[in-house]
């Protein structure tokens, strides 16, 4: 088992974080969204060879127009949000480890808005 931190961030100023909660290890970051959320999740999944799920509703808050959902891992030797560059399938989970899925504009052209407002970001935590 691994504690990890998550933080779902409705876009309206609404934010809710899940701390310390226990998991498997073997979890990637979309069982636990499944988790926190009591699997009130709606995802597009591609098969083979991505074997990949596009989020698209989180407890009840969907994809509309220009709005979406967005995950960010937590870097904490910059202290600073990093938008993820893989699908949330592939996020592996480590003890202490903090995501954040926040709904937000986006667009194809620049990375959406980080989960806390006016958050320091890098574009990797490596």
């Amino acid at each position: 088992m691994i504690a990890a931190n998550v933080l779902i961030s409705y876009g309206n100023g609404t934010m809710q974080w899940y701390n310390e909660t226990a998991i498997p290890s073997s979890w990637n970051a979309y069982a636990l969204t499944m988790y926190l959320a009591k699997c009130d999740v709606q995802a597009k999944f591609y098969g083979p060879p991505l074997n990949e799920h596009f989020v698209t509703a989180i407890n009840g808050v969907r994809n509309e127009g220009s709005l979406s959902w967005s995950i960010w891992m937590f870097c904490q030797h910059t202290n600073a949000w990093a938008y993820s560059q893989v699908g949330v399938d592939l996020i592996s989970l480590a003890s202490g480890q903090t995501l954040a899925w926040a709904y937000g504009a986006s667009s194809s052209s620049n990375n959406p808005q980080p989960p806390i407002p006016n958050a320091r970001t890098v574009n990797s935590c490596s």
